[in-house]
């Protein structure tokens, strides 16, 4: 693995609360009133491929409000898509909170204008909850590794609950054309694919991963039958959830929602767990072993919905090709900004290597 520690990772590509607030300011003003004001301006310490800015707006009444603004990153700073559609998120966080009972945040306004912030940006209300920590990765210590098994179960629990609510939702009973175009034919795991193939091939910049070409080569060829689709939430992995005694209480990040088999969701919410507790091997720590493992999540999803997850470790490989590309990206912008060095082979790029390689071994 290139030479980077997740334990102390930085985000010198965002900017310092201290830019932000007078620009935030001045758009509350804008929104609010001429006499309202901003206070309580910070971050959260989650994500990596956007600016998340919480603030508290007191009108000209007095009344205050606790939000949070979603900046869609600068196009200078490596983004780690190649789009940001935040009108897509807030689509679908709309859609999930009127339609399902998954917390899904309240979306106040969509602003377009990159006059005030440089960048578009969606604002949201506040909810408050804790979220298993990326940097250092909650396997590391902290709440969820301190919790009672008896309690990480329960979070296990509810959190699969979220994906049951979420494909609840599905192109027969909704319109999901605002995520997959026109089309209506056609298989969604083959535009998946094809989508994963755009992205990797922009994200590359001109460099061949042999071991990505080598995990698309094994999906063609092991590829199972497909499921029906449904809205497929992306980034569905409890660090993108909030919790108050292990009972989530929002459900956030929808910039990689898309539409395909309930597989893809549940296949990523275990993979990411796995990847946390090799990356605790890897520094000789014990993580959480136990916690989120394929059988307890497709065991609750089925309690929950009535259907039994197939093929869960072709899912799994698709979640790892998925986030392989998002590694190369991200370890490339650690580069540009001085935060780890080029490796010799270009596979060292992706920092579970060693996972990945023996799962499609």
């Amino acid at each position: 693995m290139a030479d980077m520690d997740p334990t102390t990772l930085t985000t010198p590509w965002r900017r310092d609360p201290g830019e932000t607030t007078p620009a935030l300011a001045r758009w509350v003003e804008h929104a609010f009133g001429t006499r309202a004001t901003v206070e309580e301006v910070g971050e959260p310490g989650n994500g990596m491929s956007s600016e998340t800015v919480l603030f508290t707006v007191v009108r000209p009444d007095g009344a205050r409000e606790r939000l949070v603004a979603r900046l869609a990153p600068m196009p200078d700073v490596y983004p780690v898509f190649q789009t940001y559609d935040l009108d897509l998120q807030r689509r679908c966080m709309d859609l999930v909170r009127e339609r399902t009972t998954a917390p899904a945040p309240v979306c106040r306004f969509l602003e377009t204008d990159t006059a005030w912030l440089g960048t578009p940006f969606l604002v949201m209300e506040r909810i408050d909850g804790d979220a298993p920590a990326d940097v250092p990765p909650y396997v590391f210590g902290g709440w969820v590794m301190d919790a009672t098994p008896e309690q990480r179960d329960a979070l296990v629990a509810d959190s699969v609950e979220v994906l049951a609510q979420v494909h609840t939702i599905n192109p027969t009973n909704a319109d999901l054309t605002f995520i997959t175009g026109t089309s209506t034919t056609g298989s969604a795991m083959d535009a998946q694919l094809a989508g994963q193939r755009e992205y990797y091939e922009w994200a590359r910049d001109g460099v061949t991963y042999p071991l990505i070409e080598r995990t698309f080569a094994w999906l063609v060829a092991n590829r199972p039958a497909e499921p029906p689709a449904v809205l497929n939430w992306g980034d569905s992995r409890i660090g993108n959830m909030l919790y108050r005694d292990f009972t989530p209480v929002a459900v956030l990040d929808w910039e990689m929602a898309t539409v395909g088999p309930r597989e893809v969701d549940v296949a990523w919410m275990v993979f990411l767990h796995r990847f946390f507790n090799d990356l605790a091997q890897k520094f000789e720590m014990p993580g959480i072993p136990g916690f989120m493992t394929p059988e307890a999540v497709t065991a609750e999803y089925e309690a929950r919905t009535g259907y039994a997850p197939q093929s869960l470790h072709w899912y799994e490989v698709y979640g790892a090709l998925r986030f392989a590309i998002v590694s190369v990206r991200t370890s490339t912008r650690g580069i540009a900004y001085g935060q780890m060095e080029q490796p010799g082979d270009p596979d060292d790029l992706i920092m579970f290597r060693s996972l990945l390689d023996a799962m499609i071994s």
